[in-house]
């Protein structure tokens, strides 16, 4: 469990560096230095990325699309993951640290989902959706982080 828990734990840092690299190199560049919508912790409006939205350019949009769709999901999955099986110990609360990272993948999936729907055509519905679905995964994963961190700190 170990090995498979070191594993996961590169293949998320390694992806969260390429969505990183990426996103520098290509998309902020290619919208104007405009922050992409899932950065937003408060949550957004179709007025409020219409900065990122109307500035981004073929490149830029090409390479968030390819974060979203490839290198996020990889993200999300080897994360969710990798908190799973450093939870997975001791008693009652290694079902709830299991539950919240499943949550919160689930949770940042649909907001990748929901932002690449948006990205031609910012429709208000689907902002909000979007929106919603930011917000969401900070908070369950701030959650999950702190129930993690008590469950180890009692599985001790």
């Amino acid at each position: 469990m170990i090995g498979a828990r070191r594993t996961l734990g590169w293949v998320a840092l390694v992806s969260y560096l390429v969505c990183g690299a990426l996103l520098y190199v290509s998309v902020l560049p290619g919208a104007d230095w405009h922050w992409p919508p899932d950065f937003r912790l408060m949550g957004y409006t179709a007025d409020s990325i219409a900065g990122f939205t109307g500035a981004l350019r073929a490149e830029g949009l090409a390479s968030y699309g390819q974060v979203l769709t490839v290198w996020d999901r990889v993200f999300v999955v080897a994360f969710a993951a990798w908190l799973i099986l450093t939870g997975w110990r001791g008693g009652w609360m290694r079902y709830a640290v299991a539950f919240l990272a499943v949550i919160y993948a689930a949770i940042d999936l649909g907001e990748n989902a929901a932002i690449a729907r948006i990205l031609g055509s910012p429709q208000d519905t689907w902002v909000e959706v979007a929106s919603h679905l930011t917000m969401a995964k900070f908070s369950s994963l701030y959650l999950c982080a702190l129930v993690l961190l008590v469950h180890l700190r009692w599985a001790r």
